[in-house]
C-alpha cells in the first residue's frame, strides 16, 4: 500500500532530523524536557504496535527507529539533567 511508504517517509525524516540533537544529548551539550522525550516514545511505540498489526511494515521499521531515536534522547536528557542538578550543589 502507498500509504505504508508515505508513512514511512516522513517518520524516518522526523527521526533523522532528530539526529543533531541527539549528538548534542550525548556531548551533555543540551537536555530535552523529560515529559516531551518520555511521551513522544511512548507514542511512537504505540504507533510501532499499530504499524505493525495493520501490516505496514515499513511504517512500522521507521516508527521503531523513530522510538528508538526519541528513547536515547529521553536516557542522555535524564543523564545531563542530574549532571546539572549535582553541578548546581
Amino acid at each position: 500500500m502507498w500509504q505504508d511508504y508515505v508513512i514511512a517517509a516522513v517518520s524516518l525524516l522526523f527521526g533523522l532530523i532528530l539526529l543533531p540533537q541527539l549528538v548534542d544529548c550525548i556531548k551533555g551539550k543540551t537536555s530535552l524536557n523529560l515529559y516531551t522525550a518520555s511521551l513522544t516514545t511512548i507514542g511512537l511505540i504505540i504507533l510501532s504496535a499499530t504499524f505493525f498489526t495493520l501490516q505496514f511494515w515499513t511504517s512500522f521499521l521507521a516508527d521503531v527507529l523513530s522510538g528508538v531515536i526519541w528513547f536515547l534522547l529521553f536516557i542522555f536528557s535524564l543523564k545531563n539533567k542530574k549532571k546539572e542538578k549535582i553541578m548546581k550543589i
